[in-house]
């Protein structure tokens, strides 16, 4: 059944063809927006919404990537795919930011997020 299968291998694959590995799961925030209630003098309640970008919170493996070119590399679409379940994700025009942090006792990067203006799920 469609939707009902998660987990197993991903891959990251930058826009120049570079395979980056992936540590654990990612978080995905596909919404371009986000709402929040506000309310108003007589008690009734609104709703604001504020337009975000779509987002993928990594973690990586610290494979000796210079982070700091990584931090600084130009927009591009950026590519996520799902082996175990044939979902591709794909961050459009897409930045990395962040503030990234090594783990020298298990090799960990983390603190790197995908920020993109456009979305697009496959499979």
């Amino acid at each position: 059944m469609p939707g009902k299968d998660f987990g197993g291998e991903m891959r990251l694959r930058l826009a120049d063809g570079r395979s980056m590995t992936m540590r654990g799961a990612f978080t995905l925030g596909a919404s371009g927006i986000s709402s929040e209630s506000v309310t108003n003098q007589d008690g009734s309640v609104s709703r604001v919404g504020t337009p975000r970008p779509r987002t993928a919170e990594l973690s990586l493996e610290d494979d000796g990537t210079d982070v700091n070119l990584l931090m600084r590399a130009p927009r591009q679409d950026i590519y996520i795919t799902e082996d175990f379940t044939g979902v591709s994700h794909i961050f459009i025009k897409a930045m990395i930011t962040g503030d990234p942090r090594s783990n020298r006792a298990n090799g960990e990067l983390t603190g790197i997020q995908i920020e993109a203006s456009g979305y697009d799920r496959r499979g």
